[in-house]
């Protein structure tokens, strides 16, 4: 606390007349002040968006083509053909002319049957047998949109703050006062 006189009047002027002061005190003053404080700086983050998935049916080869081998029989078939059994020959007979018994030479003509044989039509072997591939599908995951990631500047955050401050000290001070009768 600062005392101060204030000396002021007809009575610093030379004057004869008895002047008066009476203490008085002068309360400090107070201001608001409004100040902008920092709450959050600015900043950076990154945001990562993940990879959208999907999927899709694709013909796949499950066997390949290939090729084996069979065996086969041999084939037969019959045959008939006439064989000779017994061939031409002469012969003697007997035969009866005119009452008369008589010898005669004759002529046998050959004997012949009919045989079935069995005959080799096709030789047994090996045969290809061609089997073609074998496909299907299968339900596979692939990637529609690739994961991105990207960065987001936040600004910083500030906030308006009253504060109360002091401009000037609280003063003692002597005033001039009139009083009727004069200082005694």
């Amino acid at each position: 606390m600062s005392v101060a006189v204030l000396l002021s009047g007809p009575s610093l002027a030379g004057s004869k007349r008895s002047s008066c002061y009476e203490q008085a005190i002068i309360p400090a003053a107070y201001q608001v002040q409004h100040h902008k404080v920092l709450v959050r700086p600015a900043h950076k983050r990154v945001v990562k968006k993940p990879a959208v998935y999907g999927y899709q049916k694709r013909r796949v080869q499950i066997e390949p083509e290939r090729i084996s081998y069979q065996r086969t029989a041999p084939v037969y078939g019959y045959q008939s053909r006439k064989v000779m059994v017994q061939p031409p020959s002469f012969g003697w007979e007997y035969r009866i002319q005119k009452g008369r018994k008589i010898l005669c030479k004759v002529k046998h003509p050959a004997i012949y049957s009919t045989v079935k044989e069995k005959v080799l039509v096709q030789r047994g072997g090996k045969v290809a047998v061609r089997h073609p591939a074998v496909y299907g599908y299968v339900k596979e995951k692939v990637v529609i949109e690739p994961a991105t990631s990207y960065v987001v500047h936040e600004p910083a955050v500030y906030k308006r703050v009253a504060q109360t401050v002091k401009v000037r000290e609280a003063q003692v001070v002597w005033q001039p006062i009139r009083v009727r009768s004069g200082c005694h």
